[in-house]
């Protein structure tokens, strides 16, 4: 076997070790798995504060307490107190909600999947069984890999045999690969369940026989005594009572090694052989000495079992009133048994039950979150649609007069505050600017109004081009266009403008004859006040000032007078 940490509670050892240490003994030596497991605590109690180390899988304190949570619930399956297993199951999760890539995650599903098909929840099982499979091939947790598909096998054992055989066969696979020695010894013995059922005995005898050489060489005594009394059983009934008993008192040996844990599983065949073949006395005394072990041990199911053998055996003998007590004893414990075990049953259920019920509603709460989210993220969109086809000029796609009337007068009333922290106010000045095109009326009537509103959007997007990405166009109506130009002089305002007047003379519109072009005339102006109706106001007198004065022409405002740039064509 590989080397074991020391079982004694030491504080030097830090508590992802001895948690690591807890998990390897949980199959083979319940007693090591507890004190490695109350090592763990102390471990961590001392340095609850202290980050997590650099042990596989963990990162965090919570990774830590989530951990303990796993190993005690393992425990606690293996004992039967399923409720509590569940419980810390769902207490692990919680804890490690956060760390869904810990090895620790995948475990708490085991310990969940374990619980479920003890109590016969196979539907939910097998769900658990499929997240535990997914879960452990994402964060790398061969062991587990393994250990589900084992247990996805016998789960199909009985149904379907077929998918059993694959199930165990990949198990067997993971195993091997990893050269865990527990898991080959599990899937070797479930394999002999299998060929069993399938009444290929042969078989069933070698397979029996690999898990007993396997379960002796990594030290499961449980597993190797449980094997010893099959393989005694398989030659009681191929008719060789000699053999049969060979390996049926060879396993009581080795039980013995364990007093903690009589396992009552070989003595029915053994006492059956003896009460067969008339050893009586000795039979007795195997179930006496039987019974002593359990009474120690407070194992109340195989007593239940022994009691009804002693009372078989104590009739035969001619002793009918020890039978009647040992009788009398059998169906006392029987019930007390069978009410335990329903008590624990009813609860288990009651405890998976909430839990699955607590989890569909979070599902659910999720589901709805998720719905809601979805449902407010195509309200935005709707929303932002509709605001930009709200400010947006449906012919020719710039900004329309709503978008110059609202969010143009916020950004001329911003470019005005920002300017009074200027060392020179002027220079964060907007200039504004409007145009219209020349003779536009000559188009509509010479191309029609489709001719007019391909010069409309051919237009407007050639100012678009020519513009920067900071500055605003907007269709203020018919042929009229103005422009923002933010935080930029009138000077080289100006200057833009004329330039895209220039740029325009040699501009070809789509759908229209190649000779086909048109001019525009403008007014520009600075706003130094934000006060975007005064400039446009006065905008537009410039405007018709270059006009009057014959078209094609960017007129701008001055403080000592106005100038007029016109084309040489004007």
């Amino acid at each position: 076997m590989e080397h074991s940490l020391p079982v004694a509670p030491a504080l030097d050892l830090p508590a992802e070790d001895w948690l690591t240490e807890a998990w390897r003994w949980r199959e083979l030596d319940a007693r090591r798995c507890r004190e490695a497991l109350d090592a763990a605590r102390a471990a961590h109690l001392a340095a609850f504060t202290g980050p997590g180390s650099a042990a596989p899988g963990f990162d965090s304190p919570g990774v830590v307490s989530a951990a303990l949570q796993v190993v005690w619930g393992y425990l606690c399956f293996r004992e039967a107190r399923l409720a509590e297993a569940l419980e810390c199951a769902e207490e692990a999760f919680g804890l490690l909600a956060a760390h869904p890539q810990s090895f620790w995650y995948s475990r708490a599903l085991n310990v969940k999947s374990c619980a479920q098909l003890e109590l016969g929840e196979l539907e939910l099982a097998t769900l658990t069984l499929r997240e535990q499979l997914r879960v452990s091939r994402a964060n790398g947790d061969t062991e587990t890999e393994g250990a589900t598909l084992h247990d996805l096998g016998v789960m199909h054992t009985q149904r379907d045999p077929a998918h059993a055989e694959g199930y165990l066969t990949a198990a067997w696979e993971v195993f091997e690969a990893t050269g865990h020695s527990v898991g080959r010894s599990y899937v070797s013995w479930s394999l002999g369940e299998l060929r069993e059922r399938q009444e290929r005995l042969d078989e069933a005898t070698a397979l029996y026989r690999r898990a007993l050489t396997l379960s002796r060489a990594c030290g499961h005594l449980f597993l190797e005594v449980l094997v010893l009394s099959r393989l005694g059983e398989l030659e009681l009934q191929h008719g060789d009572p000699l053999a049969g008993e060979q390996w049926l008192r060879e396993a009581l040996t080795r039980q013995s090694a364990d007093p903690s844990r009589p396992l009552w599983i070989t003595v029915p065949p053994l006492v059956r052989l003896l009460i067969h073949t008339g050893r009586l006395h000795e039979a007795r005394t195997v179930l006496e000495a039987q019974l002593d072990g359990t009474l120690a041990a407070g194992m109340v199911p195989p007593q239940v079992e022994i009691h009804a053998l002693l009372s078989e055996v104590l009739e035969a003998l001619g002793e009918p009133r020890v039978a009647l007590e040992h009788l009398r004893e059998h169906v006392r414990l029987f019930r007390e048994q069978n009410a335990q075990e329903q008590a624990r049953k009813v609860r288990g259920l009651e405890v998976l039950h909430r839990t699955e019920l607590a989890q569909q509603e979070a599902w659910a709460l999720r589901q709805r979150n998720e719905e809601l989210r979805a449902a407010l993220g195509e309200l935005e969109r709707l929303h932002r649609q509709l605001e930009q086809i709200s400010v947006t000029d449906e012919l020719t796609g710039v900004k329309n007069r709503h978008y110059l009337m609202t969010r143009g007068v916020r950004l001329l009333e911003d470019q005005w505050r920002v300017a009074q922290t200027q060392p020179q106010p002027e220079s964060a000045h907007v200039a504004v600017a409007i145009l219209d095109i020349d003779h536009f009326k000559a188009v509509n009537d010479t191309y029609g109004h489709d001719g007019g509103d391909r010069v409309l959007r051919s237009f407007a997007q050639f100012l678009q081009s020519g513009l920067r990405e900071h500055d605003e166009l907007s269709r203020f109506g018919g042929e009229e266009f103005v422009i923002l130009f933010p935080g930029t002089p009138l000077s080289e305002a100006y200057g833009l403008l004329n330039g895209l007047r220039l740029g325009l003379q040699g501009f070809s519109f789509e759908g229209l004859p190649p000779t086909f072009r048109v001019s525009f005339t403008a007014g520009i102006v600075n706003c130094p006040n934000a006060d975007l109706m005064d400039a446009l106001r006065r905008a537009d007198q410039l405007l018709y000032r270059g006009k009057r004065s014959g078209r094609d022409a960017v007129t701008r405002e001055k403080l000592d007078g106005w100038a007029a740039l016109r084309s040489p064509r004007s």
